[in-house]
């Protein structure tokens, strides 16, 4: 594949998904331009069709997508995914310091200001935004946001609600028991 315009490679990636003891059960190769992600789904029903449905998946930071939580959720297979930091600038209030009302379906900022519903995008992200007339005049705006317009957005993903349960789980003794076993 092209990764940009002046370097061309020969890349690919080996999926496999293997039981407690190690042994392969399945795998996939794709090119190196393709998240692992968009993989997981196809691996786990070819798994499915050889062996029978898992009991557990346990996967690392790059399928932990809210997408894969539902997946595998719906398909009543718990996931066992790991801590992945708050992806926020240095000096910023990370996403998880506001809170989300799921009854009024909006967030609340730690200064109390209400992130109303805007729209969703097509990726299947619902965006939230504060009143720029209450946000000029905050006491937290330089730790907030750089917006020019002093408003604060934040992206919910729909299925985000998959990917919280997914990291309730991820406290579980069972759950740290088994992605202590994945890393052998």
């Amino acid at each position: 594949y092209v990764k940009d315009e002046r370097e061309k490679l020969f890349a690919y990636s080996f999926h496999t998904a293997c039981d407690s003891k190690g042994f392969i059960l399945g795998s996939l190769v794709t090119g190196g331009n393709v998240h692992d992600s968009r993989m997981l789904d196809s691996l786990v029903s070819k798994v499915t069709k050889k062996v029978g449905k898992p009991n557990v998946v346990a996967v690392d930071a790059g399928y932990k997508t809210p997408y894969i939580a539902k997946f595998l959720m719906d398909q009543e297979i718990r996931p066992v995914m790991p801590y992945t930091r708050p992806r926020t600038k240095a000096g910023y209030l990370k996403k998880n310091e506001y809170v989300y009302d799921a009854h009024f379906d909006c967030y609340i900022c730690p200064n109390g200001q209400i992130l109303s519903y805007r729209t969703t995008t097509r990726e299947g992200y619902k965006q939230y935004a504060s009143d720029s007339e209450v946000c000029k005049s905050c006491s937290f705006l330089d730790s907030c946001t750089q917006s020019q317009n002093h408003t604060k957005q934040i992206h919910r993903h729909i299925w985000q609600d998959y990917l919280d349960e997914a990291d309730h789980l991820r406290l579980t003794q069972m759950n740290k028991d088994i992605y202590a076993k994945r890393k052998e």
